[in-house]
């Protein structure tokens, strides 16, 4: 059987959108009949170049992350499995190789050299959008970004990854993904639903306000009496409902004193 045979039934066999080189028909034949022919195989329209040394059977959509990835098992590097677009039809595929641009039929590769610890996260789904977040930088990096790409992340997954990403992207994914300081205290209401990172006197001025006693009393709780009143003291409220916050902490001070001496008994 001659080598075109045997090459045309291996290409066959491979999934629809693989790529493949001369070295996956090492075995077929030399270097020099196999090269010719997937040469003549190009000339009759039967698969087509989609990158220097790598083919795709013609009709075929091949995606860029395959490109990728055939070339880094040619060259021996390793690529984040997942590139992604910057401009027009450029996909940027983080490498442990040198950093180059390679045209392909349907995209341009630019690969781009990073450090192994930008790579391994490459390796996994938590990995590739904690890379992301990273390159989208510390200055231009917003909470509502963050919660989007880890969502749906479970508790602490994170932490899984805090080795190879830098101290301030780890603090920031923390913080935007913290429980809200009116879940933590047991508030009736998200006090802070539009701002996450709600100042504690600013929390307590907003439930001063409400004048719920269940939860004015968790914020006494919480935060102790004193700060509470020291809030109170500089916010200004409507007189009845100064009034009414008055006798609040008043009558939860008193409780609280009456169960501190029944604990000490």
């Amino acid at each position: 059987m001659n080598v075109s045979k045997v090459i045309r039934q291996a290409i066959a066999k491979k999934p629809q959108g693989a790529v493949f080189s001369c070295a996956d028909f090492s075995a077929t034949g030399t270097r020099a009949a196999v090269d010719q022919a997937l040469c003549r195989l190009v000339k009759a329209g039967e698969i087509v170049r989609v990158a220097r040394g790598l083919f795709a059977v013609a009709g075929q959509a091949v995606n860029a992350q395959t490109v990728a990835c055939a070339l880094a098992q040619k060259t021996g590097e390793r690529v984040v499995m997942d590139p992604h677009t910057v401009s027009g039809d450029v996909m940027v595929v983080p490498t442990s190789g040198l950093s180059r641009r390679v045209k392909s039929a349907e995209h341009t590769l630019q690969f781009q050299r990073m450090s192994p610890k930008k790579i391994q996260l490459g390796a996994t789904t938590e990995g590739r959008a904690l890379l992301a977040l990273w390159m989208r930088g510390h200055k231009h990096l917003t909470t509502v970004e963050i919660q989007q790409a880890t969502k749906d992340w479970a508790q602490g997954t994170v932490n899984a990854y805090a080795h190879l990403i830098p101290a301030w992207l780890l603090d920031a994914v923390q913080r935007a993904n913290a429980p809200r300081k009116s879940a933590r205290i047991g508030l009736s209401g998200a006090y802070d639903w539009s701002n996450p990172q709600i100042k504690d006197e600013v929390l307590i001025a907003k439930v001063l306000e409400t004048h719920k006693f269940e939860d004015v009393t968790r914020l006494c709780l919480y935060y102790g009496v004193p700060k509470v009143r020291r809030v109170f003291r500089r916010r200004a409220l409507e007189p009845v409902t100064r009034a009414c916050v008055s006798r609040m902490l008043a009558n939860i001070s008193k409780g609280l004193r009456a169960s501190a001496e029944v604990a000490h008994g």
